[in-house]
C-alpha cells in the first residue's frame, strides 16, 4: 500500500526547509532556462574599475516575491541583502506546483499508463514540485562583460515533491537504487536537479563562448521538468520516454550572432551523474537558427551507449523543434510549435523482450540474438493569448514505440500511442506585482493506443486535471 502523507504538513515542512536553504546557501554561481531574468543593463561590479561603484537603485517592486523580500532585509553596510545579491549578479528564485488529476475509469485509485509525473496517484491532491534555484546568469549583451572579457556563473537547483522521485540521476538517488526510480517511497523526495558552473568569454561584436561543467537539464525537447515553461500540467509521451531528463558532462556553447548558436559536448549519458550504468560517454549537440523574430528552428542530437553494462550498442536521438509566432496573425498572440523525435537503440529490442519475459536488462546470450528498436514521436502545440487573464492551449501527439522499448507497456511488441490535450492558463491577478505570478492550468486529455495498455484493458483513457503554480 502506498503511503500518502498529509499535504498541509508536507507543504509546511518543505517551506521551512526552503527557508533554511536560503540561509545556508551561498552565492553559488543546453539550453538557457526560460524564466530567468537577465538584466539588460549591467548590475555587477566591474572588475576593471579601481573606484567604488555608485550605489545602484533599489530592487524594483516588480521582482518576484523572494528577491523582493530579500531587498527589504538590511545588511551591515546600509544596503540590503537583495541589493548585495544583485550587485554580484546573483538571483534566487523558485516556484511551487500542486495539482490534481482524475479520470472516468470508475476506479477509486486510477493509474495512468504512459504518463509521467501523474502516473499512479490519481484522485489525490499532490505537491508536485517545490523548487529553489540560486543562479548567476551570464549576460552576453552586457557591455561590462564584453569590456572585461570574461565572466563566471552557474546554477544550483533543488527540487522537492512527488516529481523528484521520477527524475533522479544515477549517483544522486539517496532513497533507493537508481534503476528503481518508480519505487516512490517516500512519496515526496528531494533531488538535486541541476548543479553546474559556466565560464564565458565574448567573441566578436555580438557573439561569445561558454563552457558549462556539471549536471543540467537536457537540451532535447520542447517540454521541460520546470512546469512554468510548459503549456500543460500533464506531459507528452515524447517528454517522458523519447529523451532523457538530465545530463552530466562538459558542454561548450558558441553564440555566433543573433541568428545562430551552437552547443556541443560530452556527457555520461541519459540521467547519469556521479555514477554511470556503463563505462562509455556520449555526444550531445544543438544548433539553433532564428532567421526572423517569428521563427526559431532547433536541431538536437544525442548519441552513445546508454544500456546497462554495455558499451557496444549505441542509442541515438535526433530532436527537431520549430516554433512560429506570426506577428501579423491574431495580433501576434498565436504561437505554433512542433517537436519531432527519431530514436534508435542498437539493443533496445532485446532489452524490451527480456524485460517483458524475465525482468532482466542485461545483454547476455548469443550475439546474433541482439535486436534493435526504434521510436518516433511528433507533438504539435498551439497557444493563443486571449487577454492578460487567459491563454488557450492545445496539444496533439503521435508516438510509435518499437517493441515497446521506451514505454514498456506492450510486452515487447510494437505500440502506437496518441493523445489530444486541451487546456487553459488562467492568471487571475495579471496587474498585481506579486499576484501575476499565480497561475491555474485546467486541462482535459484523451489518450489512445492500438493495444489495450490502459487500466481495465482499455484502448483509451480520459483524464481531467489542474495544477496551480506560484513563482517566487
Amino acid at each position: 500500500m502506498t503511503h500518502r502523507p498529509n499535504l498541509k504538513f508536507t507543504l509546511a515542512v518543505a517551506a521551512a526547509m526552503a527557508g533554511a536553504g536560503l540561509i545556508l546557501s551561498g552565492p553559488i554561481s543546453v539550453r538557457a532556462d526560460v524564466g530567468t531574468a537577465i538584466p539588460a543593463a549591467d548590475t555587477t561590479v566591474s572588475l576593471d574599475s579601481t573606484t567604488a561603484p555608485a550605489t545602484p537603485a533599489p530592487v524594483p517592486d516588480t521582482h518576484p516575491l523572494l528577491m523582493y523580500s530579500l531587498d527589504k532585509m538590511p545588511d551591515a553596510t546600509g544596503s540590503t541583502v537583495g541589493q548585495d545579491l544583485q550587485n554580484m549578479g546573483i538571483n534566487i528564485y523558485g516556484y511551487l506546483e500542486a495539482g490534481y488529476t482524475t479520470s472516468f475509469q470508475g476506479t477509486p485509485k486510477p493509474t495512468y499508463a504512459g504518463r509521467v509525473f501523474d502516473t499512479e496517484y490519481g484522485n489525490h491532491l499532490q505537491l508536485d514540485q517545490l523548487d529553489l534555484s540560486v543562479e548567476k546568469a551570464i549576460n552576453f549583451s552586457d557591455p561590462a562583460f564584453r569590456k572585461r572579457g570574461w565572466d563566471i556563473g552557474g546554477k544550483m537547483e533543488w527540487l522537492y515533491g512527488y516529481d523528484a522521485s521520477l527524475i533522479h540521476s544515477n549517483g544522486l538517488n539517496f532513497y533507493h537504487d537508481w534503476n528503481n526510480n518508480t519505487n516512490q517511497y517516500p512519496l515526496y523526495q528531494f533531488d538535486l536537479e541541476q548543479a553546474y558552473v559556466d565560464f564565458a568569454v565574448p567573441v566578436g561584436k555580438d557573439g561569445g563562448l561558454r563552457l558549462r561543467i556539471g549536471k543540467f537539464d537536457t537540451l532535447l525537447g520542447e517540454e521541460t521538468i520546470n512546469p512554468t515553461t510548459n503549456y500543460f500540467y500533464s506531459h507528452s509521451f515524447e517528454f517522458g520516454y523519447a529523451i532523457p531528463f538530465t545530463n552530466t558532462g562538459i558542454m561548450a556553447e558558441y553564440i555566433m550572432n543573433s541568428q545562430w548558436s551552437f552547443w556541443a559536448g560530452i556527457t555520461r549519458g541519459w540521467n547519469q551523474s556521479l555514477r554511470d550504468n556503463n563505462s562509455a560517454i556520449d555526444f550531445m549537440g544543438e544548433a539553433t537558427y532564428t532567421p526572423t523574430s517569428e521563427w526559431t528552428l532547433t536541431a538536437n542530437v544525442i548519441a552513445g551507449p546508454e544500456d546497462n553494462n554495455n558499451d557496444t550498442y549505441y542509442r541515438t536521438v535526433l530532436d527537431l523543434i520549430a516554433s512560429w509566432n506570426p506577428a501579423h496573425i491574431l495580433g501576434g498572440n498565436l504561437t505554433l510549435v512542433n517537436d519531432t523525435d527519431f530514436g534508435y537503440d542498437g539493443a533496445g529490442g532485446t532489452l524490451a523482450s527480456e524485460e517483458a519475459t524475465e525482468g532482466e536488462t542485461s545483454l547476455d546470450g548469443d550475439e546474433g540474438s541482439v535486436q534493435s528498436a526504434g521510436w518516433f514521436a511528433t507533438a504539435f502545440y498551439a497557444s493563443y493569448n486571449i487577454n492578460s487573464y487567459l491563454q488557450a492551449n492545445a496539444r496533439a501527439e503521435y508516438y510509435y514505440d518499437g517493441k515497446s522499448f521506451t514505454t514498456g507497456l506492450a510486452n515487447g511488441t510494437n505500440l502506437d500511442l496518441g493523445e489530444i490535450t486541451l487546456g487553459m492558463t488562467i492568471t487571475p491577478f495579471p496587474d498585481s506585482n506579486l499576484g501575476k505570478n499565480l497561475r491555474f492550468r485546467p486541462e482535459i486529455r484523451e489518450d489512445m493506443a492500438d493495444q489495450p495498455v490502459f487500466q481495465n484493458g482499455k484502448h483509451y483513457q480520459t483524464t481531467i486535471g489542474m495544477d496551480v503554480i506560484y513563482t517566487f
